[in-house]
C-alpha cells in the first residue's frame, strides 16, 4: 500500500509538471479574464449561474462538473476530462492537453472553480491561475479529517487566498451574510462588492413553493421581481453573486434575471426529481456538511407534502467534530417528520440523540447501504404527495443509488443523479 501511494503521489506530480506549463501558455495566449469561485459549499452552483448569466453576450467557457483540484483545474482549462486511474486514458488527455494548449479555443471568460481539501490548496492554485474576480461564498466546517482543516478559521486562511491574491485592478465578490468573509472588509488591494447587503446585491420577499422559489432583487435604485426553479430561498446565494458578476461585466439586472428564470441546479445539489406514484425527490446526495444538512432538513419542513421522509447519510471528513455534528442533526428533526432513515455507519449517533429528544422510536429506520434504502422505500408503497429528502456525502454512502431505484423514470437517471459515469458506478 506504502509503494503504490508513493507511485500514485509520483504520477500525480508529473502531471501536474506537464500541465502547468501548457496552462500558462494557453491563458499568455488567448487572455481570457478568469472568474474563481471558492466557498466550504455552494461552489459548484454557484460557478454554473454565473455562466448562465454571462453566456447571453459573452463567449464563456466553465469548468465541467467539480473540477476544482488542482489537477482538475488544470484539466479544465485545457478542456480536458479526468483520467481517474486509466494510464491509457491519461495518455490520450496529456496528448489533448498538449493539442488545446496550441490550438484550443479562445474565450472571454473561464469561469473556474477553486477548491481546498487542506492548508495551500488554494494558494497553489492561483499560482498557476490566478483570477481577476474572486467570489467567494461561505466558510464553514469541511475537510477536517487527519492532515485537512483543523477547524473553520484554517478553512477561512486558506479560502481568503483567492480574494488576496487579486491585486488593484482585480475584483472580489463577497457574501455580507458570512462571519468570516466580512472580516476582509477594508483589507484587500482589490475593489469588493457585497451580496447579501444593502450596499451591494440583496433580496427580500424570499418565497418558497413547490417548483421554486420568488424573491425582490434590489440593485442600488433598481429593484426587480425573480422567480427561480430552485427549492430553497437560501439558493438566493448562489444567483446574487451571478447577477452581481453580470451587471459587472455588462448585462443588466432583469436581463441576468431572464437568463437564471429556468437555471438548473447540478445533479445532487437539491434538485426536484420526480418519484414512483406521483412522489417527490429532494435530491441532495452529492454531499453534506453540518449547514447544508440543516438547509436541506428546514426545506422539508417547509415544503408543501402529505408525508415527510428524510434519508440523512454520514458526513464525511469533520474530523473531531463528527460526533457532535451528527449529533446536532437531531435538533432539526420535530414532529413534522414522519420518518427518519439514517444511512451509514455514523448513522446511529443521529438517531440516538433523536430518541433522546423525544422522537418516536417507530419513525427511526437505521439502514447501512443505498440498496437497502431504496428496497426500504419500494416496501412502503409511496403515493402522491409524499417528499422524500436525500441528503449525504459520497464516500461510503453514495445515496443517488437509493433515489435510482424510487425514480418515476430511472431511464434518466444519467441526465438527473450525480456520479453516473462509469468510473463512479464501480467506487462504493
Amino acid at each position: 500500500m506504502r509503494f503504490f501511494n508513493t507511485f500514485k503521489n509520483t504520477g500525480k506530480f508529473c502531471v501536474l509538471k506537464f500541465l502547468e506549463p501548457l496552462v500558462r501558455f494557453k491563458l499568455k495566449r488567448t487572455r481570457p479574464k478568469i472568474i474563481g469561485v471558492t466557498g466550504s459549499f455552494g461552489k459548484t452552483s454557484t460557478k454554473e449561474a454565473i455562466y448562465e448569466v454571462l453566456k447571453t453576450r459573452w463567449n464563456v467557457y466553465r469548468s465541467p462538473k467539480s473540477l476544482n483540484t488542482e489537477t482538475g483545474l488544470l484539466l479544465s482549462i485545457l478542456e480536458q476530462p479526468s483520467g481517474f486511474s486509466s494510464p491509457l486514458k491519461w495518455i490520450k488527455i496529456l496528448a489533448g492537453a498538449f493539442l488545446n494548449a496550441l490550438l484550443g479555443k479562445a474565450y472571454d471568460f473561464l469561469v473556474l472553480e477553486y477548491g481546498a481539501d487542506k492548508p495551500g490548496d488554494i494558494q497553489y492554485l492561483i499560482s498557476v491561475v490566478k483570477p481577476d474576480i474572486s467570489i467567494l461564498t461561505h466558510i464553514s466546517s469541511v475537510h477536517q479529517a487527519e492532515g485537512q482543516f483543523k477547524n473553520e478559521e484554517e478553512v477561512f486562511k486558506e479560502k481568503k487566498h483567492l480574494a488576496l491574491g487579486l491585486n488593484e485592478k482585480g475584483i472580489a465578490i463577497l457574501n455580507a451574510g458570512d462571519k468570516f468573509l466580512k472580516q476582509l472588509d477594508g483589507k484587500l488591494k482589490s475593489k469588493i462588492f457585497w451580496f447579501n447587503s444593502a450596499h451591494g446585491i440583496h433580496a427580500d420577499n424570499l418565497k418558497d413553493s413547490t417548483t421554486g422559489f420568488s424573491a425582490t432583487i434590489h440593485m442600488g435604485s433598481q429593484n426587480e421581481p425573480a422567480e427561480f426553479k430552485v427549492p430553497g430561498t437560501y439558493h438566493i446565494d448562489i444567483f446574487l453573486p451571478a447577477l452581481l458578476c453580470g451587471i459587472l461585466n455588462g448585462i443588466s439586472l432583469k436581463e441576468g434575471i431572464k437568463a437564471l428564470k429556468s437555471f438548473q441546479l447540478p445533479p445532487g445539489r437539491m434538485s426536484i426529481i420526480p418519484g414512483q406514484h406521483g412522489s417527490i425527490i429532494l435530491d441532495g446526495s452529492y454531499n453534506a456538511s453540518p449547514e447544508t444538512v440543516k438547509q436541506a432538513l428546514n426545506l422539508l419542513k417547509n415544503f408543501p407534502g402529505k408525508r415527510k421522509i428524510a434519508v440523512i447519510g454520514n458526513m464525511n471528513e469533520l474530523g473531531k467534530q463528527t460526533e457532535a455534528a451528527h449529533r446536532r442533526i437531531a435538533q432539526q428533526i420535530g414532529d413534522w417528520l414522519d420518518e427518519l432513515i439514517a444511512v451509514g455507519e455514523l448513522a446511529h449517533i443521529t438517531a440516538d440523540e433523536c430518541l433522546k429528544k423525544g422522537f418516536p422510536r417507530s419513525k427511526i429506520k437505521i439502514l447501512l447501504t443505498p440498496k437497502e434504502v431504496g428496497e426500504y422505500l419500494n416496501s412502503k408503497n409511496l403515493t402522491k404527495g409524499d417528499v422524500i429528502l436525500f441528503k449525504g456525502s459520497q464516500n461510503r454512502v453514495r445515496l443517488e443509488r437509493a433515489i435510482k431505484m424510487i425514480m418515476a423514470d430511472p431511464e434518466q437517471a444519467e441526465k438527473l443523479l450525480c456520479r453516473q459515469e462509469s468510473e463512479w458506478q464501480k467506487i462504493h
